[in-house]
């Protein structure tokens, strides 16, 4: 995980996510608000300060069929704006775009596309699978505020498309398998999630999706 300072206040009362500069320019505040029981009307706040001029990034972990994209729309939505695909691009992009926001699906590091992982005996869950060098290069570029050219997986054909230009966004969202398997790009996380589905709901909504 990156250094960050975190802690939490009693004292803010909005109840939606915003990001503010201080007056110090050395600091930059992104506030989280989480509800607790309805019993217990009292908020947790959580205030997450991270080095000026960077992106922060914030990974989201989960097996497939735990409703990563679902959540990722609506996190999204609370950063500031709906998230929807890149204009004019490649219409089976996995990228979503909000006012704030950038949400990166990691399928697009696959280094073999459907056919290669078959061929050679692995899944997309096996780390072989994935460019992790190349995903832990643009996500430090992202960070430092450097546009890349991220590779797309495509889901419908199981291909690897042509590469598409990615701005560095206020907040980038990494989501999928392995956000925190390699050791460089855990680092490079200001915020880490993982949703742990139980099995009888994943196999139903991937049922539910498939047939």
């Amino acid at each position: 995980m990156a250094v960050s300072t975190i802690y939490s206040t009693q004292a803010l009362n909005s109840t939606h996510f915003l990001t503010s500069s201080p007056s110090s320019s050395s600091s930059k505040q992104v506030f989280f608000y989480r509800r607790q029981s309805q019993t217990n009307r009292s908020r947790f706040n959580t205030i997450i300060t991270c080095a000026a001029q960077q992106t922060i990034v914030i990974g989201l972990a989960a097996d497939s069929g735990c409703g990563k994209s679902t959540f990722m729309r609506r996190l999204t939505s609370v950063f500031g704006g709906a998230a929807v695909p890149p204009k004019g691009g490649n219409p089976d992009s996995n990228t979503l775009i909000s006012d704030t926001t950038t949400v990166i699906c990691l399928d697009d590091y696959h280094s073999l596309d459907r056919t290669g992982r078959k061929v050679n005996g692995v899944t997309a869950l096996d780390p072989r699978a994935n460019d992790f060098d190349l995903m832990y290069e643009q996500v430090k570029a992202l960070k430092s505020g450097v546009a890349v050219e991220k590779p797309i997986y495509n889901h419908v054909t199981g291909l690897l498309d042509a590469p598409e230009l990615i701005q560095p966004p206020k907040i980038l969202v990494i989501e999928g398998l392995h956000p925190m398997f390699d050791e460089r790009v855990r680092d490079l996380l200001d915020f880490s999630i993982y949703l742990d589905i139980s099995n009888e709901v994943k196999f139903a909504w991937k049922i539910q999706v498939r047939f």
